[in-house]
């Protein structure tokens, strides 16, 4: 049996799986990117900020920060508040990061805020390491939000979408500083609010209604 098809059979299953099982008993990884622009052809990640929801609490002990070897800071150190110093002192390889949440994710559900951006750079970032072919399951805070709205009829500012913006809706604190991992526990406390806002009742699968899919990674 291909790869192609073995990917495309646990993609059904799982499909099937997310009808039946409720949210809970899934894992999540929620996932930030720092980067030097908005375009994944012309820039570049500055590090990865990640922390993992098991039965529906935040794992801090599984929260990471990682900066690359290869990030260029220049005048993008007042966004993300990284240095050359640190680029030089903690900064670790693209390939070997990419690895390390490919392992991770292989029996978790991939959490964005925002997720054509992130996965836009995963995927250039995937080609130009020329990592082996990989799927996964990805849901997107964002679109979620924007679902729960347009149900409602409920008019959203511009800007409304944005993580703080989302977060105070359900009477989140404020966060100060702004790096990956703050930004990914941001993302996880969000995920688990609009979770409790849709009922205890809720599943992968209507999750996934309101701002989910599949993605594939690939070389090509």
């Amino acid at each position: 049996m291909s790869l192609d098809l073995l990917q495309k059979l646990s993609a059904w299953n799982l499909s099937r799986q997310s009808v039946k099982r409720a949210w809970s008993e899934w894992n999540y990884l929620v996932l930030d990117i720092e980067t030097s622009g908005l375009d994944p052809k012309q820039d570049h990640i500055v590090s990865f900020g990640w922390v993992c929801i098991h039965k529906g609490v935040i794992e801090l002990d599984t929260a990471r920060h990682i900066v690359l070897d290869s990030a260029q800071i220049g005048d993008s150190v007042g966004i993300h508040m990284i240095t050359d110093s640190d680029v030089q002192q903690q900064g670790k390889k693209q390939e070997s990061v990419l690895r390390y949440l490919r392992h991770l994710l292989r029996e978790r559900v991939l959490v964005m805020h925002h997720a054509p951006i992130e996965l836009g750079f995963l995927k250039q970032a995937w080609q130009a390491e020329a990592l082996p072919t990989f799927s996964a399951n990805w849901l997107d805070t964002l679109a979620i939000e924007r679902t729960k709205a347009n149900r409602s009829q409920q008019p959203i500012q511009d800007g409304g979408f944005r993580l703080g913006a989302c977060r105070e809706r359900y009477r989140l604190p404020e966060y100060q500083g702004h790096d990956a991992l703050t930004d990914a526990l941001a993302t996880a406390e969000l995920l688990l609010a609009q979770i409790a806002y849709q009922g205890k009742d809720c599943r992968l699968h209507d999750l996934n209604q309101m701002g989910g899919g599949r993605v594939r990674f690939t070389t090509r």
